[in-house]
This record gives structure tokens, C-alpha cells and sequence, in this order.
């Protein structure tokens, strides 16, 4: 009798699946060159009552397309900003020509689309740029947007910070310690071209003692043709403490404005404008995804004086008087600072104008 023995047949091998090939962050750029393209997209729906008026809107906030490389890495970088959601006003500059003739220029102005045009060659000491940037005048202020605890900064970082110049400056992080820039700005501001011959100077200090605490100075001042020109002058000194789930975050600017000996008639001088401001900032957050805020902060554009109260919209806001602001906020992180809801609400009390309450509600989109 023959016995047949089974012959065991292998099971079916499923193929291997292809291993994913991500998209590299980084692009190449001739040689061996890299760019990155970035964005921040935010979109608000505001509220406000002042003197029982109340206004609503729904805008787009920013819309700040960014591109960013290195032509020769470790060498030569760029960096480059625009926010289309910026509306253009086209003002007007009078200048003198080297013959002495006047002729009126166009400016875009502060609400240009144009916001960082950098051009930086890289040193392991120093990192020098020339273009337009922020100055460094508030901690707040020269920070990126798309990082900001609120939907919108500190009065006293809009009134003194958040500025853009045309200048050159020289910057660098040294070690873990220790981070230093140098600058020089035309002083005229975004997009706008010199004219006068002052220039302004900036320094700005950081020294980190602790993981995750930074503690920082300014120094800002027109230099040349003080006694002519509007000459800005500015002392910052700022905080900040981001340890484990706890956020602090402070700081105090103190500013003069305007010529410091322009005669306007026989024995008369016009008045330097003083003013000074300060803001604190506690956060907590929560299961790495929600983090609640309470901002306070004061504001005197003229220590000499009380001047009525002006206040708009609060993306443009003016203010001519003392204002001390209560700020509650709630921020809820999707993916950290790349997508994250925001919602806000202030309370502005003026020495002389009615209250206004104020609600943001921010969705935004950062890479």
C-alpha cells in the first residue's frame, strides 16, 4: 500500500508595502541652495461696545505668505514676507533732490503689503542682514504673530513695537546663554522712504539663565539731527518664564518722541511727548491642549498731561489717553502654534472716555 505524505504548501507572502517617502520641509535651490515656503492664515470674528455702541465684524486678520533659504548654506540666507490681508494707503512723501529741487513720491506705507525683505550672510559670531524687519523694540512685538499668547498684542507693544524699518543689523546666539543684535534703521518706518538725515540706532540683549527663562533689554534712539527731526527714543526691559506648563511674560517700555530742541518761535521750544506702558501675562496649560490667560497691562502716551480719549477699531486702535486693560484668554492647540483656536476677551477702562469690552474669536493656520 503506498502512502501518499501531503506536501506542505507555503502561505502566500503579502508584498511588502512601499515605505512612505515624506515631503522634505526643505526644497533644493541651485547648487546646494535650499528654500521653504510658509504661511500664517488667520481669520477673526470680533466684537466691541464702547458707550453702549456695539460693532461686530468677521475679517481676515493676516495672511502672511513667507518664503525663507539659504543660496550657500551656512552662508548666504534670505527671507522674504508679504500679507496680502494688509489694504494699501498710498501716501505721499516730499523730497529734495541733490540739486535742490523737490519732487512728491508715492509710499505704500505701514499697511503695505511688504513686510520682511532680508538678505544675511552667516558668520559663526555674527549674522549680519540688510533689508526691512522689525525693530527690536518690544519683546511682543518683534516676535512672530503666529505665536502670539493673544489673538492680539499688549496696547503698549502695538504703541511702541511692532514696527518695521529699512536698516541693517548684526545679530547672533551665543551658546545657550546669550543672544546679542546691533542695529541701525532709517526710522521712517515700513515701506517708507528717508527723509531726513537722522538715523536710528537699536540694541537689544537676551541672556537665558535657566532653561526655558529669558530676560531682556533695549536701548533705541535717534541719533543726528535730535533737535530737527522726530526723533523716537526707547528703554525696554522684558520677562519671560515658559517652564513646564507655566507661562509668565512681562515687560515695561519707557518712550520720548519728538525734536528735543526745535524752536517754534522766539525763546520757545516744542515739548518732548514722554510716555511709558507695561503689560504681565500668567498662563497655565493643560493636557498639552488647553491653556487659559489673564493679561493686565497700563499705557500713558503723555505722562505730563490727560488728554481725551480716542479709541478705534482694535487693529488700528489709538489711544490719547491713560488706559489700563484686563484681558481674559483661552487658547486650544490642534497641532502647537501651527493650528490653534484662540478666544479673547478685554476690558479697556479710560481715564476719561467710556469703558470698551472687546471679543476675538481667532482660528489660525501656521507652517
Amino acid at each position: 500500500m503506498t502512502t501518499f505524505t501531503p506536501v506542505a504548501v507555503p502561505a502566500e507572502v503579502a508584498p511588502p508595502k512601499p515605505e512612505e517617502n515624506p515631503l522634505a520641509p526643505k526644497l533644493g535651490l541651485l547648487k546646494n541652495g535650499w528654500w521653504q515656503p510658509g504661511a500664517n492664515l488667520q481669520f477673526w470674528a470680533f466684537g466691541a461696545n464702547q458707550g453702549g455702541d456695539t460693532q461686530t465684524t468677521a475679517r481676515i486678520r493676516r495672511l502672511e505668505l513667507k518664503l525663507k533659504g539659504e543660496l550657500i548654506p551656512k552662508l548666504i540666507g534670505f527671507n522674504v514676507m508679504i500679507d496680502p490681508a494688509r489694504a494699501l494707503d498710498n501716501n505721499k512723501s516730499t523730497l529734495t533732490t541733490s540739486d535742490g529741487a523737490t519732487v512728491s513720491v508715492n509710499n505704500q506705507g505701514a499697511v503695505s503689503i511688504v513686510g520682511d525683505v532680508v538678505l544675511t550672510v552667516m558668520s559663526e559670531y555674527a549674522d549680519v542682514s540688510v533689508g526691512q524687519f522689525k525693530i527690536p523694540v518690544s519683546y511682543e512685538g518683534a516676535g512672530s504673530a503666529a505665536k502670539l499668547l493673544f489673538p492680539e498684542r499688549a496696547v503698549v507693544s502695538r504703541a511702541y513695537g511692532d514696527i518695521r524699518d529699512i536698516g541693517l543689523k548684526i545679530e547672533k546666539k551665543l551658546g545657550k546663554h546669550f543672544y546679542y543684535q546691533a542695529a541701525v534703521f532709517n526710522g521712517e518706518g515700513q515701506n517708507k522712504l528717508d527723509t531726513n538725515k537722522q538715523k536710528d540706532i537699536a540694541g537689544r540683549i537676551e541672556v537665558y539663565p535657566l532653561d526655558g527663562m529669558t530676560v531682556g533689554l533695549v536701548g533705541y534712539a535717534g541719533i543726528t539731527h535730535r533737535d530737527s527731526s522726530l526723533t523716537k527714543d526707547r528703554l525696554e526691559a522684558d520677562f519671560k518664564l515658559d517652564l513646564a506648563h507655566l507661562l509668565v511674560q512681562a515687560e515695561y517700555i519707557h518712550g520720548w518722541d519728538g525734536a528735543t530742541g526745535q524752536t517754534t518761535a522766539p525763546g520757545q521750544t516744542t515739548a518732548r511727548r514722554e510716555g511709558h506702558g507695561v503689560y504681565g501675562v500668567v498662563g497655565y496649560t493643560f493636557f498639552d491642549k488647553l491653556q487659559p490667560l489673564f493679561r493686565v497691562g497700563y499705557y500713558d502716551p503723555d505722562l505730563s498731561q490727560d488728554l481725551p480719549g480716542k479709541a478705534g477699531e482694535r487693529t488700528n486702535l489709538t489711544v490719547s489717553d491713560e488706559v489700563t486693560t484686563f484681558e481674559l484668554g483661552l487658547n486650544y492647540y490642534l497641532l502647537a502654534d501651527n493650528a490653534k483656536l484662540q478666544a479673547a476677551w478685554s476690558r479697556f477702562h479710560y481715564e476719561n472716555e467710556p469703558d470698551r469690552g472687546e471679543f476675538i474669536l481667532s482660528a489660525q493656520a501656521s507652517f
